[in-house]
């Protein structure tokens, strides 16, 4: 197992395009780190009870979001990061180079339309 992991690794560094699409999806997952642990706040709250009446909610009861949680928001980008380019290593061990580095354009796109739509939600809600 850990021959093909090498093989895969080797093949991957030779490969230029495939070197720069990580290094993209690295770079976004750093970008999406800093936005997360920059705009995070102690005072978030976590809405924890509300009740429905019609369409209105009344009574809503809420607590401060432990620290874990927010620091959550910062972790898990750079588990995403590490999954793909896992995935991707995978894919150009079994199926070729075609294939990894669709998923890595796949990957980046997906990633540069989660920051800006984060990142926007973030300074709209901030």
């Amino acid at each position: 197992m850990s021959k093909q992991i090498k093989e895969a690794v080797a093949d991957a560094i030779k490969s230029r395009f495939f070197v720069v699409l990580s290094i993209v999806c690295l770079l976004e997952m750093l970008v999406m780190i800093v936005i997360a642990l920059t705009h995070a706040r102690a005072g978030l709250t976590i809405k924890t009870h509300c009740e429905i009446i019609g369409k209105a909610a009344i009574n809503c009861t809420s607590s401060d979001a432990p620290w874990y949680y927010i620091f959550n928001f910062a972790v898990f980008p750079a588990v995403v990061f590490v999954a793909n380019l896992l995935v991707s290593l995978k894919l150009l061990a079994v199926k070729g180079r075609q294939l990894a580095l669709c998923w890595l354009w796949l990957t980046a796109l997906a990633g540069l339309v989660i920051g800006v739509l984060g990142s926007a939600m973030v300074v709209h809600v901030i």
